[in-house]
């Protein structure tokens, strides 16, 4: 975290970027010291903002195009691995609430990269995407940046209490990835029977 708070905004960016790819700081970490950076360093708002902003639509358009390339073929890995019935509810939830899904996920730590890989592979058109999840990103933007300069003297209680609800969205992914998981393996296991 020191290290993109010396090398500033620009460094912020480049973790904004890599966010939904698992880079170890995560993007509300990365928002909220853009925001520090605005209230101790000078950084001017609007700078902040466009960082902030274009930053975290870049990277979450990169989720989009991966999902729209890997897609949801019948034969793909993605599809193998989740189940035709899965598959087609995603497809259906997509097709019914594709652009609210968007922004939900937008909102949630630990849905982001599933939510938007998964609007890219069910053929939810970019210029939709970019329009819904453009939207709920300056509802995050400016939030994070307000709070990163509100407590830029102590982001400490702040970090923890996001570090606290990525642990209730990592176990609410456990439980559905279970749920997810245990039919497929009784799938496999019923194929494989004699």
């Amino acid at each position: 975290m020191e290290t993109l708070q010396e090398y500033g905004p620009a460094a912020i960016f480049v973790a904004l970027l890599l966010a939904p790819f698992g880079f170890p700081v995560p993007e509300d970490v990365s928002l909220l010291l853009l925001g520090v950076l605005v209230a101790r360093e000078g950084t001017p708002y609007g700078v902040a903002f466009l960082v902030a902003y274009f930053g975290v639509l870049i990277g979450d358009t990169a989720v989009w195009a991966l999902g729209r390339r890997v897609g949801l073929r019948p034969t793909g890995w993605v599809s193998r691995l989740s189940g035709q019935k899965r598959i087609e509810w995603i497809e259906r939830f997509y097709e019914r609430y594709g652009a609210w899904a968007i922004v939900f996920c937008r909102q949630v730590p630990g849905l982001r990269f599933p939510g938007f890989f998964f609007a890219g592979a069910t053929d939810v058109p970019l210029a939709r995407f970019v329009l819904f999840d453009g939207a709920a990103a300056l509802i995050t933007a400016n939030l994070y940046l307000f709070v990163g300069g509100a407590f830029a003297d102590d982001l400490t209680p702040i970090i923890n209490w996001f570090e606290r609800f990525r642990v209730a969205a990592a176990a609410i992914m456990v439980a559905f990835a279970v749920v997810l998981v245990v039919p497929l393996i009784r799938t496999l296991l019923a194929e494989h029977e004699p």
